[in-house]
């Protein structure tokens, strides 16, 4: 296939409503001197020509040409020094007939013309094809071709052009074509600035009666001027963070934009303004810088802030394109606020011989983020353990204050302990005028009895007592096992220990006395008895049988009342 010499080029007549069909004038070609059969010489290229409709026919008998419009020869074609001309003719269902005129050249002509050139010549020549640039406008729509304008160049007619490069044979394709004659420039559809800013072209000039190629390509650049058709478009996440209760005109972050259009023109030139939640933010135009305008910031009150960013080019004027979006603001957490108790004051009460045991639980509540050291609790006791009697410690479940007492108290040195306890954070409050809160809190020592203190010391609390936040038995495994300790192992035995236990020093008192009367009474019986044995050991000695005989001394009721009684004594003896 030859190299395409000549790029197309459309005649702009002013012709009758009824024709649509447009071929180029001429067509130059390049082609070997001997031109083998099916060989492709070249292809015509119409515009606004229904291919299915329009008839393509060809003068030369030694070339026929295709649906396509390629042209291609039947049978080996010999081009002489002068070259070869036929020509190429479209007709539509109109039956308007357009024709172009095909002129082939061999290489090793143009060869032989450019040697013999001079340098004078060549430096004339150079000097009258310098050609300015030509503009075009993207995305036209008026009708195609459109014939671009030259400005003040005006070519000599005792040249024939063609062209070559981008926008004719090389990528895109099929965007320019010159009248050969005139010189005249075409665009034959829209383009795009976006997509191609510029072309540069080569210009090649032939002598018009010798068929002569001059010695230098005149370059040739078009420019596609921009208008304002693509709307900015935001660049990068719209995810901004800022620490609450920061001070006005703390920077929250920027909002990016591009524009594709033409740079330094006001086609690019945006304006930055926020539709909603200017309020406590404000956006730079220039820029896109969003500031704070407030230090009110709350995240405990509103933890996220959602702003719309407008973006205008053509510096924000009316007929500017926009683009709208939101940008998600949230609010990073500070320590402004210290834990505050559920009570003002507590009191508890323990007893004097007791350690290592749990008395009381000190929930609190705290508005900053929770599992954050800004949430977490620290409690220290201020006040009132200089003897390191008591601790405390923090639930990591509940954060709340585990108050335990350490140490046992002496009753006999003080009965009553005032506490006072400080709930803290394990980081340090940011922020705010808020200081660390404190409450009283009233342990009431128990006195002891000896009785406990010697026989029951480690039944109740030593076997009882288990720890609320672990659930075990606060007793050391060493501790020595009591009566009821080891009557609880028997199996079945547990209610009855704990009942036993629960009665306190009162009822092991009553247990007490109610055994000794039952000894005192146990011995006076003992006693009677045995009296009652010795008399009647008496009155079986004598000779009457145990009977007491009337004596002459003895008044009538008194024997009446001993004979009584030895009967009672008889009988008593016989039963």
């Amino acid at each position: 296939m030859g190299k395409l010499l000549i790029s197309t080029t459309y005649l702009m007549l002013i012709l009758s409503c009824v024709e649509s069909c447009f071929l180029l004038r001429s067509l130059y070609v390049i082609v070997p001197e001997i031109i083998p059969p099916g060989y492709q010489v070249a292809k015509v290229e119409t515009v606004g020509c229904d291919l299915k409709s329009v008839q393509l026919t060809v003068k030369d008998p030694s070339f026929t040409i295709k649906s396509n419009g390629a042209v291609v020869a039947l049978k080996s074609v010999s081009v002489g020094e002068r070259g070869r001309i036929f020509s190429v003719s479209a007709r539509d269902n109109s039956g308007l007939e357009n024709k172009m005129e095909v002129h082939l050249v061999h290489s090793t002509i143009l060869k032989r013309h450019r040697r013999g050139q001079g340098s004078l010549n060549g430096s004339r020549r150079r000097a009258c094809f310098l050609i300015p640039p030509w503009h075009v406008v993207e995305n036209d729509e008026g009708s195609y071709p459109k014939l671009i304008d030259r400005g003040s160049y005006s070519p000599d007619r005792r040249y024939w052009y063609f062209i070559e490069g981008e926008g004719v044979d090389t990528y895109p394709t099929g965007v320019f074509s010159m009248d050969t004659d005139t010189g005249a420039l075409f665009l034959l559809k829209a383009v795009d600035r976006e997509e191609f800013p510029a072309y540069n072209i080569l210009m090649i000039v032939f002598d018009r009666h010798t068929n002569a190629e001059l010695d230098e390509k005149a370059p040739l650049r078009v420019i596609v001027d921009d208008v304002n058709d693509n709307a900015p478009e935001f660049v990068g996440p719209l995810h901004f963070t800022v620490p609450e209760h920061c001070s006005a005109g703390t920077v929250v972050g920027v909002v990016s934009a591009t524009d594709r259009d033409q740079i330094y023109t006001d086609h690019v030139k945006i304006k930055y303004t926020l539709v909603s939640g200017s309020d406590m933010f404000t956006i730079h135009p220039e820029t896109g810088v969003i500031t704070t305008t407030t230090n009110t910031l709350d995240r405990e009150l509103k933890d996220n802030h959602v702003v719309t960013v407008k973006i205008q080019d053509m510096n924000g004027a009316p007929n500017g394109l926009f683009a709208t979006s939101t940008a998600t603001i949230a609010l990073s957490d500070i320590n402004d606020n210290p834990p505050t108790f559920m009570k003002s004051t507590y009191n508890v009460t323990v007893q004097e011989d007791e350690s290592e045991k749990l008395l009381l639980r000190i929930p609190v509540q705290d508005k900053d983020l929770i599992n954050t050291s800004n949430w977490m609790s620290k409690f220290v006791i201020t006040k009132g353990n200089e003897n390191g009697n008591f601790r405390i410690v923090t639930d990591p479940q509940t954060n709340e204050g585990l108050l335990y007492i350490s140490k046992p108290l002496d009753y006999e040195k003080t009965n009553d302990v005032q506490l006072q306890i400080t709930a803290q954070n394990v980081a340090s409050l940011n922020g705010s005028s808020a200081t660390w809160q404190s409450i009283p809190v009233n342990v009431n020592v128990k006195k002891v009895d000896a009785v406990r203190a010697g026989l029951g010391q480690q039944i109740g609390p030593s076997i009882l007592t288990r720890d609320p936040l672990t659930r075990r038995a606060l007793t050391s495994p060493h501790t020595p096992t009591t009566f009821s300790q080891l009557f609880s192992q028997s199996p079945g035995r547990e209610q009855q220990t704990a009942r036993s236990v629960s009665f306190g020093l009162l009822g092991i008192m009553t247990v007490l006395c109610l055994v000794v009367l039952l000894l005192l009474l146990f011995l006076v019986l003992a006693f009677f008895c045995l009296k009652k044995r010795e008399k009647l050991q008496l009155y079986d000695s004598g000779d009457t049988g145990g009977i007491p005989l009337k004596s002459n001394t003895e008044a009538p009721e008194d024997s009446t009342v001993r004979i009584v009684m030895c009967n009672q004594c008889l009988r008593f003896q016989v039963f």
